[in-house]
């Protein structure tokens, strides 16, 4: 392929041997302008990558595709940013080893994008529970799917379904990478892009979505053997990043420190360490100078009686 393709179209897998046949076949049965197909494991320890190799390796259509795998595993935010660094064009659509695509969905990206110029593009999903029965659709109650308040997106921790998700490298370069423990890729682009009004819905069921079996939900079952109070830690911890992101990407675009967005940030984030140095001891909360007492009193408040019914 001699020229830039119309779209990167990018799957990133891990250790996902029992789908990652059907999900790799819906990007080769892709029908559309020529794209860039880039399959990246992240050092699966299981029969992934042999099945990617098998499959990207009978290839013949008009796409190009790249299969390749990481040496040592990166972690889903480090791994999408050396995904992003072999993707050959500015529009990057992606997918995960446990989801299928609907064999229109780069085309309609695509085709979108050119129409709208948009910087993030989402679409609707089929959704499918961990037995195969139909899933809930619960992505539907992300903010997206009816709000695109910047000031209600601040904070919200919920943007729209990440599944479904299409890029522009702009969200990237002007903003840089994204925080690396518990901070979902999604929660920060989809802030950046409604800060650029670079947000466009495609109201199609474009994925087949798998609840509850991806990566995300691997590592929800590595924290069940944590502590009630490693896991309540460890999400404020996410929630704090993701927080901390938004504010610097805030300022990137060019909000002061006196815009109602910015200083909603301040405030939750505020509250979350608050929440975190009640584990501490509620000493450490009264003695901070990092947030005001109504931040300290709701932290030893909330964080006390979570402590007392033991969640």
């Amino acid at each position: 392929m001699t020229q830039t393709p119309a779209a990167s179209f990018i799957l990133l897998s891990y250790c996902q041997e029992d789908t990652i046949a059907e999900a790799v076949q819906s990007l080769l049965d892709q029908n559309c302008d020529p794209i860039e197909i880039i399959i990246s494991d992240d050092a699966s320890a299981d029969g992934t990558f042999e099945k990617i190799k098998q499959l990207a390796g009978t290839y013949s259509g008009p796409h190009r595709v790249v299969a390749r795998r990481n040496e040592t595993n990166m972690g889903v935010n480090r791994h999408i940013e050396h995904a992003i660094s072999l993707a050959t064009s500015d529009l990057m659509i992606w997918t995960a080893g446990d989801d299928r695509n609907a064999p229109n969905r780069a085309q309609r990206v695509i085709d979108s994008h050119r129409e709208t110029g948009a910087k993030l593009l989402y679409s609707d999903a089929e959704t499918v529970g961990p037995d195969g029965e139909p899933g809930e659709n619960a992505y539907r109650r992300a903010l997206f799917y009816k709000d695109f308040s910047t000031e209600d997106a601040a904070t919200a921790f919920s943007l729209y379904l990440g599944a479904t998700a299409a890029w522009h490298k702009d969200l990237y370069r002007k903003y840089g990478g994204f925080p690396k423990d518990r901070a979902y890729e999604d929660l920060i682009l989809g802030f950046r892009a409604l800060l650029e009004d670079g947000l466009h819905y495609i109201p199609e069921k474009l994925v087949t979505y798998k609840e509850d079996v991806g990566i995300s939900a691997q590592l929800t079952k590595k924290i069940s053997t944590l502590t009630n109070q490693e896991r309540r830690a460890r999400m404020l911890k996410g929630h704090l990043a993701v927080l901390e992101q938004r504010l610097a990407d805030a300022r990137t675009f060019g909000l002061a420190d006196s815009s109602p967005v910015v200083r909603k940030i301040k405030q939750a984030a505020g509250k979350i360490h608050a929440r975190l140095d009640f584990y501490n001891g509620i000493g450490a909360v009264l003695a901070s100078r990092h947030y005001g007492w109504g931040a300290k009193l709701q932290g030893i408040a909330s964080e006390g009686m979570r402590r007392l019914r033991n969640r």
